[in-house]
C-alpha cells in the first residue's frame, strides 16, 4: 500500500503545470552554440555556490572557457563542486542530467560522456523535450534578458516562441535608466526625441502599449538588486527636476559612455507611474524580493514588507511576490494573508532551499488562502536546469501536502485538488491567462 507522500507525489508528477518565470532564450535557435556543458551549467546559480565555497573568480573564468581542455577545467572546479553538490542548485543539475542524458550525476568519470551528449542536444528539439515531454509545462512566463556589450538593455523585442512562452515585460530601465544609450534606444524605437520629462512619460506609455499589443501577460521589476523596494509617492515636479539632470551629460563626447545616476525621486515617481499603467490594463505586476542572485548584495533592500505602501495605494493591481521572499518567507505569508492583491510565487525557491520551500508551504497552508500561491517558476537562463527544478518543486509540494494530510488538516482528495491549484489553476487565474494559452 502506498504511503501518503507516494500517492500525492504520483498524482503531482502527472500534472501539467504553468511555469511562472523563466529567463530562457526566446527562441531555441538563439541558444549559445559556442559552449559546452561546463560553460552552460555555470552561467547561472550553481556558479555562485562554487564561488561561495572558495573557487576564485580567476579560476572560474577558466572553468567556463569552452576553448580550454574540458578535464583541465574540471580539475579546477571539482573540489568546490563536491562541497556544493548537495545544495538545491547542485541537486537540480544532477537530477537534470540523469533524466535528460541518462548520466548518473556530474562527476569526473561521467563528464566527458555527459558533454558529448549535451553537445548533440544543442540541435533544435531540445526545448520541446525538456519543457513539454519531460517537464509537462503547458506554458512558461518569459522575461527575456537581451544583452548588448555584456549589459542588459531595454527589451523592445517581445517576440517569443509561443509554443513554449508568453512574455512578461520588464519596466526597470524606465524606472532606472543609466546611460545615454538607454534614452537613444527609446528614441529610435518610437521615432521621437526625448527632450523633456513629458516625452519620457509618453515614451513609457508607448512602450507599455506596444508590450500589450505583443501579448505581454505581466510586468516585472528586479530593482531590488540595485535599490530598496520602498517607493515613496513623490511630486511630479521633484521627479522632473531629477530627470532634467540627465541632460547635463549631453556634452560628453562619444569616446566614452554617457552615464548618469537618476535621483531617488525620479525612480519612485516612475514606479508609481508604471503601476498606474498596470492597473489600467489589469496586468499583474511581478516583484523580485528576497535573495539576490550572485555573490554579495544588500539583502535588506529586498525585504518584501517595503512594498506595503504600494499594495495599499494600488488595490486594483495584483502583485506577484517572487522567490517566496526567501529568507523573508514568513513576511510574505503575512502580506498575502492581509492584502487581497498580494500573491506568493515560489519561482526559484525550490532550488534556493528545498527544505525552506517545504516548511514555508506547510506554514502558508495554515495561514494563507490556498488560492494565493503559485508553486513553480524555473527562473533559469539555460534550459536543462528547468527539468531538475520542476522535479524538486513537485517533490517539495508533495511533501508539504503529505504533512498536512498526516496532521489531519485535510484528506487525500483535497491534497490533490490543492496541488492542481498550486501548479496550474492559481497561476492561470493570477496572470489572467484565459484565452492567452
Amino acid at each position: 500500500m502506498k504511503d501518503v507522500f507516494e500517492e500525492i507525489h504520483e498524482y503531482v508528477n502527472g500534472l501539467e503545470i504553468i511555469d511562472t518565470h523563466e529567463h530562457l532564450p526566446a527562441f531555441e535557435e538563439l541558444r549559445d552554440k559556442d559552449t559546452d556543458v561546463l560553460k552552460e551549467y555555470l552561467t547561472h546559480y550553481f556558479n555562485c555556490d562554487l564561488i561561495s565555497a572558495g573557487l576564485s573568480r580567476t579560476d572560474f573564468e577558466r572553468v567556463i572557457d569552452p576553448h580550454l581542455p574540458l578535464m583541465e577545467r574540471w580539475s579546477l572546479v571539482e573540489p568546490y563542486w563536491e562541497h556544493a553538490r548537495h545544495t538545491g542548485y547542485g541537486r537540480a543539475l544532477d537530477l537534470s542530467v540523469k533524466a535528460l542524458y541518462d548520466i548518473d550525476g556530474i562527476h569526473g568519470e561521467t563528464l566527458k560522456e555527459l558533454n558529448s551528449r549535451f553537445m548533440q542536444h544543442l540541435a533544435k528539439g531540445h526545448f520541446r523535450n525538456v519543457l513539454k515531454e519531460k517537464s509537462h509545462i503547458q506554458v512558461s512566463l518569459l522575461h527575456d534578458i537581451p544583452m548588448e556589450n555584456e549589459r542588459i538593455v531595454f527589451t523592445s523585442n517581445l517576440e517569443c516562441d509561443r509554443e513554449f512562452f508568453r512574455n512578461v515585460y520588464p519596466v526597470d530601465n524606465f524606472v532606472f535608466p543609466q546611460t545615454g544609450e538607454d534614452l537613444e534606444r527609446i528614441e529610435k524605437e518610437f521615432g521621437v526625441p526625448i527632450c523633456s520629462f513629458e516625452d519620457w512619460l509618453n515614451a513609457c506609455e508607448a512602450a507599455f502599449e506596444n508590450a500589450c499589443s505583443h501579448g505581454a501577460v505581466a510586468l516585472k521589476s528586479g530593482l531590488a538588486y540595485q535599490r530598496t523596494l520602498y517607493y515613496e509617492r513623490v511630486a511630479r515636479n521633484d521627479a522632473e527636476e531629477e530627470f532634467n539632470a540627465i541632460f547635463k551629460t549631453t556634452h560628453m563626447g562619444n569616446y566614452r559612455p554617457r552615464t548618469f545616476q537618476v535621483g531617488r525621486n525620479f525612480q519612485d515617481y516612475m514606479m508609481h507611474f508604471m503601476l498606474g499603467l498596470a492597473g489600467r490594463k489589469n496586468l499583474t505586476f511581478q516583484f523580485h524580493t528576497g535573495i539576490q542572485e550572485g555573490n554579495g548584495n544588500l539583502l535588506f533592500h529586498s525585504d518584501p514588507a517595503l512594498l506595503s505602501n504600494l499594495f495599499l495605494e494600488y488595490p486594483e493591481v495584483d502583485f506577484d511576490i517572487f522567490h517566496m521572499g526567501y529568507p523573508f518567507q514568513g513576511v510574505v505569508g503575512v502580506l498575502a494573508k492581509n492584502f487581497p492583491n498580494v500573491f506568493i510565487d515560489m519561482c526559484w525557491a525550490h532550488i534556493v532551499s528545498p527544505r525552506a520551500s517545504i516548511d514555508a508551504l506547510v506554514e502558508w497552508l495554515d495561514a494563507v488562502p490556498v488560492n494565493k500561491i503559485s508553486a513553480f517558476g524555473g527562473d533559469y537562463l539555460f534550459i536543462d536546469g528547468v527539468y531538475g527544478h520542476q522535479y524538486l518543486a513537485r517533490q517539495n509540494v508533495s511533501r508539504a501536502l503529505a504533512r498536512k494530510v498526516e496532521e489531519g488538516c485535510f484528506d487525500m482528495d483535497r491534497a490533490k485538488e490543492i496541488a492542481g491549484m498550486l501548479f496550474y489553476h492559481n497561476p492561470f487565474r493570477i496572470f489572467k491567462l484565459q484565452g492567452k494559452i
